[in-house]
């Protein structure tokens, strides 16, 4: 795939919620790619993560909602958030008193044993990879099925990655 000059847009089917772990880029000439988000790396400065780019058989721009849009959902809906906050603190609390420690993090460590420290991370990175992969696979799937709805599908064409970072501009982007 060659570089494409465009807008990242996030998608929105019911103007309500963002569908996370996707974005659209629409580039110049009205192409439109949806760029898979969710990887398990992440890009740290000058590491590149090629995403999974795919194409959808219908036109998913009147579905799109810019970055300024979204911010200013957030910041409505962040308003009303305290009350998880308010809740989530002490029922974190009584969590912990009623579920055993060594249920989460596996075996106290408490004389050193690093063969017992490595188990220990192993299954936690095991677990941690396990999640990702099924929030991943949950989150292509519900896409899928919002497709099928309005009666498109979705195609994917390659790999790529940004030159310019997501997290600095979200007007325009280059992409591989």
């Amino acid at each position: 795939m060659e570089i494409e000059d465009g807008v990242i847009r996030n998608l929105c089917f019911d103007k309500k919620r963002v569908i996370p772990g996707w974005c659209l880029l629409i580039s110049d000439n009205n192409e439109e790619y949806l760029i898979r988000k969710n990887n398990f790396m992440v890009g740290l400065k000058q590491y590149r993560v090629n995403r999974k780019i795919y194409q959808a058989s219908i036109s998913l721009s009147e579905f799109s909602i810019s970055g300024l849009e979204m911010e200013k959902e957030i910041k409505k809906k962040s308003e009303k958030s305290y009350l998880g906050v308010a809740i989530g603190l002490p029922l974190s609390n009584l969590v912990r008193d009623f579920i055993p420690q060594n249920w989460l993090w596996g075996k106290s460590n408490l004389p050193i044993d690093m063969l017992e420290g490595t188990i220990n991370l192993f299954f936690f990175w095991l677990a941690l990879v396990i999640c990702l992969s099924v929030v991943s696979y949950w989150r292509k799937n519900r896409l899928k099925k919002e497709l099928e709805k309005r009666g498109g599908s979705l195609k994917r064409i390659g790999k790529g990655y940004a030159i310019t970072p997501l997290i600095i501009t979200q007007k325009i982007l280059k992409w591989w």
